[in-house]
């Protein structure tokens, strides 16, 4: 076990203590506020655009950023509201043990994926092992198989740099 492993699994222990505090509906609601904001925020930027122009506060060409600005904000504080108010039904509720609880497997597993993809990216960019030397990651325990979550997942070349 080296510097790696070490790090790898300090950063599964953070996954699992936030999924605990936060349980698994304010983690599911919050990638589910960010995606929806992502995805939706032109709509909101759209109808928003109008309202921004006629209050006259800011230049023609800065509208159309502030309005996707705040249809990205407008969006995830509704979706983030909307599951706080279930968050805190269901903490009321003899369900909140359980919502913890799969809150910290949840929290490991977002964890677990996003240091795969980290790895993932970190092998397309640093080819020649010059950040993280290779003899590191032959030592490894968790390396090479953290690595594989993701490719796992997304077979479909997702990291491949073309020549």
């Amino acid at each position: 076990m080296n510097w790696l492993d070490i790090v790898i699994l300090c950063l599964a222990g953070v996954g699992i203590v936030k999924g605990l505090f936060d349980g698994i509906i304010k983690q599911v609601v919050s990638l589910i506020a960010l995606v929806a904001g992502i995805f939706f925020c032109g709509k909101a930027a759209q109808w928003l655009r109008g309202y921004i122009i006629d209050l006259d506060w800011f230049p023609p060409e800065g509208v159309s950023i502030i309005s996707y600005v705040l249809g990205f904000f407008l969006i995830v504080g509704i979706v983030l509201l909307a599951g706080e108010i279930v968050n805190r039904v269901v903490g009321v509720t003899p369900l909140s043990i359980i919502n913890h609880l799969l809150g910290g497997v949840f929290g490991l597993l977002v964890m677990i994926l996003f240091i795969s993809l980290f790895f993932n990216l970190l092998e397309a960019i640093d080819s020649g092992s010059v950040l993280i030397r290779m003899q590191t990651k032959l030592d490894s325990r968790f390396y090479y198989t953290i690595k594989e979550i993701l490719p796992t997942i997304f077979p479909s070349n997702l990291f491949y740099v073309g020549q």
